[in-house]
């Protein structure tokens, strides 16, 4: 099992000596930027959400598994694109 610095690594393309341009390392700064941003946005909704929901136990459970699945979708979004400007080199 690899330690989260050698999935880190090789994310940056740092363990098999594949090096990332600094567009690259860009383009990957700028989709990461946009997938916190969305999982903010995402965040600020559900909250939005939650406080209309006090009181509906049923809605309130849908509610977050509803925000769990758009939060994981969004960030395995944002991993295919960063992981297609890695391979793009």
């Amino acid at each position: 099992m690899k330690s989260s610095y050698e999935l880190a690594m090789e994310r940056l393309g740092g363990d098999d000596g594949t090096k990332l341009s600094d567009d690259q390392k860009a383009q990957i700064a700028e989709i990461d930027n946009r997938g916190k941003a969305k999982v903010a946005q995402l965040e600020v909704m559900q909250q939005q959400q939650v406080e209309a929901a006090a009181g509906d136990a049923a809605r309130l459970q849908a509610l977050l598994e509803a925000f769990a699945t758009d939060v994981a979708k969004t960030r395995e979004k944002t991993e295919r694109e960063k992981e297609k400007v890695r391979n793009a080199g």
